[in-house]
């Protein structure tokens, strides 16, 4: 066992603890279900992360797109402290001040028509929540998801995550038989299409094939589509205008509910509140997680009055509505309204985009780069005209990047984790100008390197 660093009382000094003695406890008494990285955090502030021994990460993915104000901003701090001083927790049966207060807050910045809220924890359930109203208001019981598609962990949201085989080796193996069959359809990628069509010539064909599946590969019962704005674990792809304009009415056709996946889109990340309100409409569910609890603990699905139908005791969790988690969203929603941070996650995007696009010029590696706000993809290939993928390159980048200093992300698009040859890059959309900076000279440098490493 390691020789952990105690107090004069016999405790553990955390103050003290080595980045190797957190492992140590990590490895021994830890059931690590997200993979592992040797990365022990001790404390951060904003963009800034230092870990156990001291050393400093700028971090460009704000602790995995969920502090969207970064870290410990002082008004989400505040809200918390005071929030515990009143009443750390109710039980969901019962209401509270802040759970009833953040309701009415999403219905003033949610999309038009979406004006109630259904509380959950994570947005794997919250998947599983907007299924359950989609069910009861249309009395079907089959779900169309995309190709590429990412919705959760739970049973039912890994039965509509992912399609290639290789998800079956890892996390799909061993319970198939609790994964009910969904329609696949396949997904927008104007970079890869999956049809080999080319935009906009392609006449939105991805998003038409949709009607034919409910219409020839369904049993008649569709109580929904579900897709992504811009698909996150699936490669960092956006949507290409008109395509949900066209899901709207094939949804409306077709008597199902339209329900996105802003999990890791809404709340600034995107430029507006929500990521939708880029395509000009209107689904009939939005669901939202991450970044939503403003660091804590929080998810829900934003829906209209005409879904919000549930059987008694239907679905419903414990710690739904915390208080703590719902006084922090509550605040983070007020602090994007009074420092206009949507306005600025936007102008951070578009300066992403100037310096990336400069990058492309100058490195082979870089396919294509895709942004929409502050979410942000780098697609790494071997050849560009090719489009193979780099997997090992981009491995070697994302950890080299880190050796650097930059912690980033790795996904898609065409197999789930730990392959993939997209870098993300999601920073909170506090961000500011030298810092977006700093991180596109590391990434500069660490391509340089790349490219040199591996011939390219």
């Amino acid at each position: 066992m390691c020789d952990m660093s105690h107090s004069t009382d016999g405790s553990v000094d955390r103050s003290q603890m080595s980045g190797a003695e957190i492992e140590a406890l990590s490895e021994r008494y830890q059931v690590n279900p997200m993979g592992h990285d040797p990365l022990v955090i001790a404390k951060a502030s904003g963009v800034r992360i230092t870990d156990a021994d001291g050393r400093e990460y700028l971090d460009a993915i704000s602790g995995e797109w969920v502090v969207n104000l970064g870290f410990r901003h002082p008004d989400i701090v505040e809200a918390a402290v005071e929030q515990i001083q009143q009443a750390e927790w109710t039980a969901p049966m019962y209401n509270s001040v802040p759970r009833a207060l953040l309701a009415q807050k999403v219905a003033e910045v949610a999309p038009p028509g979406l004006n109630k809220i259904l509380f959950g924890l994570s947005g794997s359930d919250a998947v599983e929540g907007a299924m359950h109203l989609a069910m009861r208001t249309t009395g079907k019981d089959e779900f169309v998801s995309l190709f590429q598609a990412y919705h959760g962990r739970t049973f039912a949201t890994l039965a509509m995550s992912y399609t290639h085989p290789s998800m079956y080796e890892g996390a799909k193996k061993g319970i198939e038989r609790y994964l009910t069959r969904q329609i696949r359809v396949p997904n927008f990628n104007c970079y890869r299409c999956p049809f080999n069509l080319t935009y906009p010539s392609c006449d939105l064909f991805c998003a038409h094939f949709v009607d034919t599946m409910i219409r020839e590969g369904s049993e008649g019962s569709v109580a929904g589509v579900i897709a992504e704005p811009f698909q996150a674990n699936g490669g960092m792809v956006p949507a290409p205008d008109g395509y949900f304009n066209v899901l709207r009415d094939v949804c409306d056709k077709n008597e199902c509910a339209m329900i996105i996946d802003e999990v890791q889109t809404a709340w600034g990340r995107c430029g507006p509140m929500f990521a939708m309100e880029h395509y000009g409409v209107v689904p009939d569910m939005i669901v939202v997680g991450k970044a939503f609890g403003g660091g804590f603990p929080l998810s829900g699905v934003i829906v209209s009055d005409k879904f919000a139908n549930l059987a008694p005791w239907e679905y419903g969790f414990t710690q739904i509505g915390h208080p703590v988690s719902t006084a922090a969203s509550y605040r983070m929603i007020e602090v994007i309204q009074r420092d206009h941070l949507t306005s600025h996650a936007s102008a951070m995007g578009e300066r992403f985009g100037e310096l990336l696009g400069a990058l492309y010029e100058r490195h082979q590696i870089i396919g294509d780069v895709r942004t929409l706000g502050l979410m942000i993809g780098i697609e790494l290939v071997r050849d560009r005209t090719t489009k193979e993928h780099a997997f090992e390159e981009t491995d070697w980048v994302m950890h080299r990047c880190v050796e650097r200093g930059l912690i980033l992300g790795k996904t898609g698009p065409v197999f789930p984790p730990p392959r993939g040859n997209v870098l993300k890059l999601k920073p909170a959309i506090t961000v500011q100008p030298d810092e977006v900076d700093e991180m596109c000279r590391i990434l500069d440098e660490v391509l340089t390197e790349a490219e040199a490493k591996f011939g390219l």
